[in-house]
């Protein structure tokens, strides 16, 4: 018999039991934890025990998921493992799709609602939370909600991950399985404080703007900013906008920031602009999910309620 013949036997051939869903949890969890030692804790079970259910889904599957050793830097999975790990997540979210439809059928919106959301959310005036909040508990008293906050990178991986069903963020590009539903614009412009030296200059030059060290976001920019970032060879990171401001107010940095977050530290003579016909770009922001979390109902819920509070 060829070992093609062999494999196709022992692969699971269309049927999921109790077993291998088990199974595929394991894998899951170990993959999560980034190697089996790590998952102990979060499975219950002992390392031994561990390595014994990933053999058998490995015999299951008829293909090799992992190299793993004692050590956690030493786990790694195959290309195998890693579609199998991205198999498991999308099966994750339709488990989540089926539980939302079953509570929509008992007229109740139950369970939870992962929402992950910019740090700067409450400055956005073109996006009213707290009446979004209030509208989803008013429609759905039992839905309990989940709010993180995140970066852009950060925000389309808890989704794709499945640790978060829905966000808003600044759209930097479609990612696959990823759904993008379009919200509002905004200006960024360069800022620097009332404190930094070419505040007090009568003319600032490009030269002498882009020699100033940069107050940058520590993930990917824009594709459209992204030439106005290469200009400054200086650049402190930081993953949040909420410090990329205190560096900016701390007049050591420049840095660029939302008008609507920047306006009252500029009515108030805290921050102003810098060659703003120049240094600025245009922002779109959009609530992203899952294709497949697209008819969940709290998502639905959650994307109506926007809707309606534009």
């Amino acid at each position: 018999m060829s070992k093609a013949k062999k494999t196709s036997k022992s692969a699971l051939g269309g049927r999921l039991s109790d077993m291998d869903l088990r199974l595929l949890r394991v894998f899951r969890e170990v993959v999560r934890a980034g190697g089996l030692a790590a998952a102990e804790v979060a499975l219950n079970i002992s390392r031994s025990t561990i390595s014994v259910h990933l053999s058998d889904l490995e015999s299951r599957l008829g293909m090799p998921l992992c190299l793993r050793s004692r050590g956690r830097a030493d786990f790694k999975l195959t290309p195998e493992g890693e579609a199998v790990y991205r198999a498991i997540i999308e099966l994750d979210s339709h488990l989540d799709a089926f539980r939302s439809q079953v509570n929509a059928i008992q007229s109740s919106l139950t369970g939870s609602l992962r929402i992950v959301l910019p740090d700067d959310v409450l400055e956005i005036p073109q996006l009213d939370l707290p009446a979004t909040l209030a509208r989803i508990r008013q429609q759905a008293p039992e839905l309990q909600l989940d709010l993180q906050l995140a970066d852009p990178q950060e925000l389309e991986l808890e989704i794709l991950a499945g640790r978060a069903d829905v966000g808003i963020n600044p759209l930097h590009s479609h990612r696959p399985g990823l759904q993008y539903r379009p919200l509002f614009h905004h200006q960024s412009l360069l800022y620097c404080s009332q404190q930094h030296p070419l505040a007090a200059a009568e003319e600032v030059s490009e030269e002498s703007l882009t020699k100033q060290e940069l107050a940058a976001p520590s993930h990917a920019v824009l594709s459209g900013a992204a030439h106005l970032y290469r200009l400054f060879p200086r650049k402190s990171t930081a993953n949040h906008m909420a410090a990329r401001l205190a560096m900016i107010l701390s007049g050591q940095f420049v840095g660029f920031l939302p008008e609507y977050l920047a306006e009252d530290y500029v009515q108030r003579g805290q921050l102003m602009a810098l060659r703003p016909e120049r240094f600025r770009y245009r922002i779109e922001n959009a609530a992203t999910f899952k294709r497949s979390a697209a008819e969940h109902p709290a998502v639905r819920l959650f994307l109506e309620s926007l809707e309606i509070n534009k």
